[in-house]
């Protein structure tokens, strides 16, 4: 604000040295009416030059408004983009992890139906020995069976 007033007043100077000695003696009324013009032209001038300068501050406000909005932007996108990248991660792992699970219980239930597979073919094999033996067993009884019925039969003619 000591720039205009200073302006101003080295301004109003040198209009003085513009005005004709002349014009100031021969008409006192007009010199003073030359200071009043050249005053208000003046101040005219300052006003012209602090709108300007209100406009340039303005404009230089408005701009770093702008790059502080740009900023913010940035900083918000770059923000989510972080945000969205670690819930991808976190989805991605957990469904990595769900699905490492999934097929680890799936390897447990395969090999227990295995084992019981085992078990039961194991079991079928027993039960097939266990038939054979009693199919020998009953084979022997018709043998001993035949042999006794083969010693009575010549005890008896024997004893006639």
């Amino acid at each position: 604000m000591s720039t205009p007033s200073s302006m101003t007043c080295n301004t109003t100077l040198s209009l003085d040295y513009i005005v004709s000695p002349t014009l100031q003696t021969s008409l006192p009324n007009s010199g003073g009416s030359l200071k009043k013009k050249a005053r208000l032209n003046v101040q005219d001038q300052v006003g012209l030059v602090r709108d300007k300068i209100e406009s340039l501050q303005s404009g230089a406000l408005s701009c770093q408004e702008s790059k502080h909005q740009r900023y913010l932007t940035k900083l918000g996108a770059k923000s989510e983009h972080s945000h969205k990248m670690k819930k991808y991660k976190w989805l991605h792992d957990t469904h990595a992890h769900e699905a490492s699970h999934t097929s680890l219980v799936h390897q447990c239930q395969q090999e227990d139906k295995d084992a019981e597979i085992h078990l039961r073919e194991v079991d079928i094999r027993v039960h097939e020995a266990h038939l054979l033996v009693l199919d020998k067993e009953a084979e022997t009884l018709q043998l001993k069976i035949q042999y006794h019925q083969m010693m009575q039969g010549n005890k008896a003619p024997g004893l006639d």
